[in-house]
């Protein structure tokens, strides 16, 4: 049974009890309890909606600013390495770092603490 059919039988009265006076009075007292598990029911519809509990947890990890890897493709002329490159820290896709001032790499969403960054600009 899957959760939208269990909330059709809880809210449907006359599956779940009959109608003779007994029947009314057993109503009253599981009514409260009946309409609990309903909105429990559509409440997990919602997250299931949302997404598992692990793709959550991965998305907010995205949202927390990590230092990117810094690295450099050249030379000056006296022979010092030039660090004008980053990786994401979560998917490793590159930037120039003079050129690609993202907050959020592009690639995954992941938020990138640029206070690094800015000191090689």
């Amino acid at each position: 049974m899957t959760e939208s059919e269990a909330i059709e039988v809880l809210t449907d009265r006359h599956t779940s009890i009959g109608t003779t006076k007994c029947d009314d009075v057993a109503w009253r007292k599981l009514k409260p309890a009946i309409d609990i598990a309903v909105n429990a029911l559509e409440e997990i519809q919602q997250y299931r909606a949302i997404g598992t509990v692990e793709e959550c947890r991965k998305a907010r990890e995205r949202q927390i600013p990590k230092p990117p890897n810094i690295w450099g493709d050249g030379y000056d002329n006296e022979g010092n390495i030039i660090y004008d490159m980053y990786d994401c820290p979560n998917c490793c896709k590159s930037y120039e770092i003079d050129y690609h001032d993202y907050k959020y790499c592009p690639e995954c969403g992941q938020a990138i603490d640029r206070s690094d960054l800015d000191n090689f600009v």
